[in-house]
């Protein structure tokens, strides 16, 4: 059995530490807020977990990897795995801080997608680090030992986690740098088409699977040699074929339940890929089964 969890709260300084592990994709070690005196200094030999640091105000140098980063209010910290580091407090300017530490066997793959690892320690929150706040106090409310606290618990460190992997995605989308895979960007988008067609543009694609529009044109070119809008006009017609082939709708329906509203449109659109209107294309398909 482990160390028995401990929670203190004196002045400029609240922990709730030795927390039972809970899960093995994440668990939460321990974390707190401190208000550190003027050059206040911690040495951390060989750490066996992650500690993420929020900085609130105030100043501080972090030095890992015999590099020196300079911190302000905003920015926010790594102390990775099996990295000594050292920090300490400004003398004219101490800063205030709030931390996480966690581990588990999604941790570090999380920590990537916040763009923090031993090579890139610090980066600059895209949101204010008092947002992260009332979701680090929640944990140190639930700081009675009980089952229900223990599972609150996790819950406040995915949310925390969750909200800074949303924060800094747009670094990454600035960059076309997402969370997946562009195959599988092209699968929801697939997805995505073939059960709205009817009522989407290419805008609505985009936001839907949380990507812009620009990338989304890029991997559909080069994966299936055509863009996002050329795919969608082309699956509209094959439904509208499958429709002017199987069933007995008018055309001005038909245009409808694909997604023109004017079936002028719908008819143009539809002889420029299969080289007769819609009427003919059914005369055809209708003749072909005589």
């Amino acid at each position: 059995m482990g160390k028995e969890t401990t929670y203190k709260n004196v002045a400029g300084f609240r922990c709730l530490i030795n927390i039972e592990k809970q899960t093995n994709d994440l668990f939460l070690v321990h974390c707190g807020q401190q208000q550190c005196t003027p050059g206040y200094t911690y040495n951390h030999k060989i750490p066996n977990e992650y500690h993420v640091h929020f900085v609130l105000d105030g100043k501080g140098t972090l030095e890992i990897n015999d590099r020196l980063y300079y911190l302000k209010k905003d920015d926010i910290f790594l102390i990775p795995k099996g990295h000594p580091i050292r920090y300490y407090a400004d003398e004219e300017n101490p800063w205030e801080y709030m931390w996480i530490t966690f581990d588990g066997e999604m941790a570090e793959a999380y920590l990537n997608h916040m763009e923090l690892n031993a090579n890139t320690p610090v980066i600059h929150s895209t949101i204010p680090n008092k947002v992260y706040m009332p979701m680090i106090q929640k944990i140190l409310d639930t700081n009675e030992l009980t089952l229900a606290n223990e599972i609150k618990r996790v819950g406040y460190l995915y949310e925390i986690i969750s909200t800074l992997i949303d924060a800094q995605s747009a670094v990454r989308k600035e960059r076309n740098q997402y969370d997946y895979s562009s195959d599988t960007y092209v699968d929801y988008a697939l997805q995505y088409i073939k059960f709205n067609y009817d009522h989407i543009k290419v805008n609505d694609i985009a936001q839907y699977i949380g990507i812009n529009r620009s990338y989304l044109t890029s991997i559909f070119k080069k994966q299936l040699n055509i863009s996002p809008q050329e795919y969608l006009v082309s699956f509209r017609l094959k439904k509208a074929a499958e429709l002017l082939r199987n069933t007995n709708m008018t055309i001005q329906d038909i245009s409808a339940s694909i997604g023109y509203e004017n079936a002028l449109t719908f008819s143009k659109m539809f002889k420029q890929t299969y080289g007769v209107s819609p009427k003919h294309f059914r005369e055809e398909q209708s003749n072909l089964l005589e």
